[in-house]
């Protein structure tokens, strides 16, 4: 059994991440509401899901899915005693094969057509699923919801272009809520699923070793260099805290261990001790393949973090488990 690597990470400071519903000319941030009554705003795994394949195609040249898959399902055709069927195994492995997206998050096809418009018969089950074998939570911010609004209008816009082209009488104003916040969520990757096919009794490897390392590694360096790009805004979502490893059993340790303040004078202050306990919860023999990263000049009790977690820099700790992974596959560093 290979495991599963979890980071827990906090994001630099970022601006008005993730929109709801508007309610009326007012954009809404999207928030949770706490025991206190007071109010975090969050990112949506689905958000953050997005950016990752954003930058995996960008960066890595991953491939996405698209209309090709048509191809795969014509190719994983089967004909028996003049009967048509899609082999769910064979389509499966084509899409693991050749879409990152698929193989790191899943997916799930319902309701599969052909180009005469009728549902295409599956060789077993009602669907064609893979459940994601990368869990990310929702990122929350660190600091409270304050109610803070833009008052937004483009009257540059408006004089120069659309007041002719839309015979607009007058320019449209709108209200948006703004936050400033660190985030904080956990990335949970079970190793032992990548690059797998689970079939309907059993699991088959679909690509080699050497090309899960690679997909695993690739997602770590989009992790540390992460951004938001939201209503024309870039955001710097890359750690300034991390903490994390590679383990045996299979639970997201670190994940709500994060309490951090605030401070006055723009630092956070992090709770050390609740992640020192965090820690002592993992079976004794696997405590030590814990790493933690942080950013210098950001916490307040910076020496504090580093003594008591023995902290590197957050390159080194991306670096050193990304040297794990190649071990966790048994491919050789070059």
């Amino acid at each position: 059994m290979k495991g599963m690597l979890t980071l827990t990470v906090i994001t630099g400071k970022a601006l008005s991440l993730n929109y709801g519903e508007n309610i009326g000319n007012v954009s809404i941030l999207k928030k949770v509401t706490l025991g206190d009554g007071g109010q975090v705003t969050y990112v949506s795994d689905k958000a953050l899901k997005y950016e990752i394949r954003r930058k995996g195609k960008e960066e890595k040249g991953w491939k996405l899915l698209d209309d090709k898959i048509k191809e795969l399902i014509s190719s994983a055709k089967t004909t028996k005693k003049d009967k048509s069927s899609l082999d769910v195994d064979q389509f499966g492995k084509s899409l693991i094969k050749e879409y990152e997206e698929f193989d790191l998050f899943g997916g799930l096809f319902t309701n599969l057509k052909g180009d005469d418009g009728k549902k295409i018969e599956l060789s077993y089950g009602d669907s064609v699923k893979r459940t994601s074998p990368v869990k990310i939570s929702y990122a929350f911010s660190i600091s409270k919801f304050q109610g803070d609004m833009d008052f937004m209008n483009n009257i540059d816009a408006y004089n120069r272009y659309i007041k002719h082209v839309e015979q607009k009488g007058e320019q449209a104003i709108v209200q948006s809520e703004q936050h400033l916040s660190h985030y904080y969520y956990t990335i949970a990757i079970d190793l032992d699923r990548i690059g797998v096919w689970e079939k309907e009794n059993g699991v088959e490897d679909v690509i080699p070793n050497e090309e899960k390392a690679k997909r695993i590694n690739d997602l770590l360096d989009i992790i540390s260099t992460l951004s938001r790009q939201i209503r024309g805004r870039c955001e710097n979502l890359s750690p300034i805290f991390v903490i994390g490893g590679v383990y045996k059993v299979k639970n997201p340790f670190f994940m709500g261990s994060i309490s951090a303040k605030e401070l006055g004078d723009n630092k956070l202050f992090l709770d050390v001790q609740k992640l020192i306990d965090c820690k002592n919860k993992i079976p004794r023999d696997e405590r030590e393949n814990t790493l933690c990263g942080l950013i210098s000049g950001v916490f307040v009790n910076e020496q504090e973090i580093r003594e008591k977690l023995m902290a590197k820099s957050i390159g080194e700790v991306f670096e050193e488990i990304k040297r794990k992974i190649d071990q966790v596959y048994g491919v050789s560093q070059t």
